[in-house]
């Protein structure tokens, strides 16, 4: 078995998604702490404009504290309604706007409290829409001891019986073999695909939601495109 694991992130890119779709089990890492300059709380979509970055703002206070996400809270400053009005703005012609406005329009109109609440059910979207049938556990759930970025990868292969784990490619800088216990370790690099959007010029690593407006339920195959 070959898992692989992030944390949760809003409105994730394609390649989020095709490391999920190249695992036996997924782990949502919901207890990772983060800081002031972490990306998990924004990511840009596109349309005739051009890119635009949509940012959903955090506590100071617990970025400063470097709380894990279950825990960071959000501001409510209207954000949630400026995100839906510049989704609708960008995609509002899309080919596949429709299919997914219902779930969008009802998506921005909850109240949520932290990153985790937020991001989560988007994933969940995704990953029926791209018909990736993954199991995804959430390391907040799992009742492991303590770790760090060099025991986690054991911890939850033996949590799950797994001899393989599929990280990022930044994890070869920071990983040491010693303590890897003999776990086969592949590093994912994602080869992004081209696929229609509007505009005369293609726009690389927007969130998947560009993709779903574009190209509807062909974007279960693109989505996986060709790790190299």
């Amino acid at each position: 078995m070959i898992i692989s694991a992030h944390q949760p992130a809003y409105l994730p890119w394609l390649g989020y998604f095709a490391k999920i779709a190249r695992s036996d089990l997924f782990v949502l890492h919901d207890r990772s702490r983060i800081g002031r300059r972490n990306m998990l709380n924004r990511n840009k979509i596109g349309g005739p404009g051009g890119e635009l970055l949509l940012t959903i703002p955090l506590a100071h206070e617990d970025l400063r504290a470097e709380r894990p996400i279950d825990e960071v809270r959000l501001v409510d400053d209207g954000w949630r309604r400026k995100h839906w009005k510049a989704v609708q703005m960008a995609y509002r012609r899309a080919p596949y706007f429709r299919q997914h406005a219902d779930f969008l329009q009802a998506y921005y109109a909850t109240d949520f409290t932290t990153l985790n609440d937020v991001c989560l059910p988007f994933i969940d979207y995704c990953l029926d829409q791209l018909k990736i049938d993954c199991p995804v556990h959430r390391i907040s759930r799992l009742g492991l001891p303590e770790f760090d970025r060099q025991t986690i990868i054991p911890l939850l292969c033996e949590r799950f019986g797994a001899d393989a784990f599929i990280a990022g490619p930044q994890a070869a800088n920071y990983l040491e073999p010693a303590g890897l216990k003999g776990l086969r370790i592949e590093y994912f690099h994602y080869a992004h695909p081209v696929y229609p959007q509007a505009g005369d010029r293609f726009s690389s690593h927007l969130s998947v939601l560009d993709l779903l407006m574009n190209c509807g339920p062909e974007s279960a195959d693109i989505v996986r495109g060709t790790p190299s």
